[in-house]
Formats: structure tokens, sequence, C-alpha cells
């Protein structure tokens, strides 16, 4: 019986791993905590809402938000203790179309750092142009820095993830694993400026 016990250990702790980045629906709590943080600002996607344990964040709440009359119309919030925690930034797709419908969310670490990454699916329909009135799909990629902040892949990355337009996320992680690593590694944040303390006239 002894000799089991550490195959036991070894299922339960891969089990609770396994629990990291896997979303689940909020609860009624959660769904009144999304509420109260936005405070009328907006409309949740509730069928998009997921909560998520991410590495370097904790437990998130991740709440896609739509207001028609704010440009961009969509919000991408994490929410922690019934407050933003972040707001990821606009896509490119987000300030050149004009959206449909949130589609998707995953949680995927696919630079290697050991942290989980934002990937979401948006549909939209230009009203004007070469494919206006044909709606397509766009992703966005959102690298983890150590679950301190969610940054945007650069735009030539985004620009060949969604050429031609993927219809799935699952489309989208495909592309990324032909993406080299490097490519997909945020660059270093800038030292921060030396301090420069004046000396004081001698009396």
């Amino acid at each position: 019986m002894k000799a089991s016990v550490p195959w036991l250990v070894g299922v339960c702790l891969l089990a609770g791993a396994a629990e990291a980045g896997k979303p689940r629906k909020p609860n009624a709590r959660e769904q009144a905590e999304v509420k109260q943080a936005l405070a009328g600002a907006g409309e949740p996607v509730l069928k998009k809402t997921v909560q998520v344990v991410l590495k370097g964040a904790g437990s998130v709440l991740f709440v896609p938000v739509l207001d028609f009359t704010a440009q961009p119309p969509l919000r991408l919030l994490l929410l922690q203790d019934g407050k933003v925690l972040h707001t990821l930034a606009a896509s490119e797709a987000d300030k050149a179309w004009p959206i449909l419908q949130f589609q998707d969310v995953a949680f995927k670490d696919v630079n290697g750092d050991g942290f989980e990454d934002v990937l979401t699916l948006a549909r939209y329909m230009p009203g004007v142009g070469p494919k206006a009135g044909k709606p397509f799909h766009q992703a966005a990629v959102y690298l983890s820095r150590g679950g301190k902040s969610f940054e945007p892949v650069a735009k030539e990355v985004s620009g060949g993830l969604n050429q031609p337009p993927p219809a799935k996320l699952a489309e989208v992680l495909k592309r990324l694993k032909k993406i080299s690593k490097t490519r997909l590694s945020l660059p270093r944040p800038a030292p921060a400026a030396p301090t420069h303390v004046s000396a004081s006239p001698a009396p």
C-alpha cells in the first residue's frame, strides 16, 4: 500500500496543475461581481465570460464587453476580486472594422515561457469597401508578461495569423506552432531611468 502513495500524490499534483489555464463558467456570485464592476459601462457577453487561473495573475474572470456607443465597441477585461485587473489593448481588427460578435477565448502558453497567454476570436463585417457585407473572423493574441500584464503580438505576426481569416482558434494555434518562439517573445522592458539627487549648496 505504501508503494502506491507516491503514485497517488503524483496523480493529484498533475490534476491540480491541469486546472491552470482551464476556463469554467462563472457562478452566480461571480456574475454579480461582473455586473457590479462594469456599473452599466457596456454589456458583458456572459456566454463567453469565464473564470480561469493564470500563472502570475491568479484566479481571474475574463469578461468581453460590448458597448456600441464607444469606439471600438469591444473591451476585453480581466477582473479580480470585483475590480478590473487588466484591460487588454484593442486589436488591429477592432480598430479597423465593425464587430458583429465576440466568438471565443483560449488560454495557452504559445511561446514556451511558462505563462498562459490569451487568444481571442471575433467576427467582423465591414460596411464599405470590397469586403462590405461579408462577415469574417479575426484573432488576437496577447502575450503574458509574467502574468502582470498582457501585450499584443507584433503587428506583422498578427497579420500572418489572420491570413486567410481563421474559422476557429484551433486553426490559430496550428499557425502559431509554425512561428518561431523568438518572434513570439516580448521585448525586455526598458530599464528605469537613474534617479539624480542634486547636492544641496553648502551654507
